[in-house]
């Protein structure tokens, strides 16, 4: 039987998602490095629909309000 893949969540200090007004959830995941030049920040946009809207949906709703 093959084993269970469990997803590692990218921890929070990783990360920043916003809610934009058309719905779409953008979420920026910052470089950690420890090389003089660290690689760019990643940024994703996802919208309903998307695979992972929902996951992260709900990882925006556990984020404390600015």
């Amino acid at each position: 039987m093959p084993a269970k893949y469990e997803p590692v969540r990218i921890p929070d200090h990783l990360v920043s998602i916003e809610k934009r007004a058309d719905g779409a959830i953008i979420v920026r995941v910052r470089s950690e490095s420890v090389h003089e030049m660290p690689l760019p920040d990643a940024v994703f946009a996802f919208r309903c629909g998307d695979p992972q809207y929902e996951y992260w949906m709900s990882r925006l709703a556990t984020v404390p309000p600015a």
